[in-house]
């Protein structure tokens, strides 16, 4: 995976007033905010993956996991788990290969057809849930315990706001 390279400091709001006068496209709030989020974002996806391996597992395989865990007297099919984790159904399939052989999920084929299968935790992948939530839960309150309720709040709307802007970076 790619990782970002984020400067150890952001630069100063002075420096980027300096360079917009060479950029007439800089917006010196824009561009702190911007590198403030990537700096943030790229710790936290960083503590997340140490916090990961601690537990024996990766974010690719928790999702999966969580996702069963939701609900798991039901089974899913491989492409909800796709849609509902937002990955491609290779990407699934090489993420319950691997559950699968640790023995955490089981593919159970379909009676109405046979080639279709039901993904399920097994009671050892509910055993590994119940284990690690409790864990992951804390440290998810750990994470934002610097913020009231409102300021958490807030925090969401200001990060789907944010994410209505990323079209300015997809397009051509």
């Amino acid at each position: 995976m790619d990782q970002f390279i984020i400067p150890k400091d952001i630069p100063k709001h002075e420096a980027l007033k300096a360079l917009a006068g060479r950029y007439r496209d800089l917006d010196p709030s824009a561009i702190e905010a911007c590198v403030a989020l990537l700096r943030v974002g790229g710790e936290t996806f960083a503590a997340f993956r140490e916090h990961f391996a601690r537990h024996g597992t990766s974010q690719g395989r928790f999702i999966i996991l969580m996702l069963l865990n939701l609900n798991p007297d039901r089974g899913m099919s491989p492409s909800e788990l796709a849609d509902m984790a937002r990955v491609t159904r290779a990407t699934v399939t090489g993420l319950l290969d691997g559950l699968e052989s640790d023995g955490l999920v089981q593919r159970v084929p379909l009676a109405v057809d046979r080639r279709s299968q039901s993904i399920c935790l097994t009671s050892k992948g509910r055993d590994f849930m119940d284990k690690m939530l409790p864990d992951h839960f804390r440290r998810m309150a750990g994470l934002m315990a610097g913020l009231n309720e409102d300021e958490r709040q807030m925090l969401v709307e200001l990060l789907f706001k944010v994410r209505k802007g990323l079209v300015a970076l997809s397009l051509p």
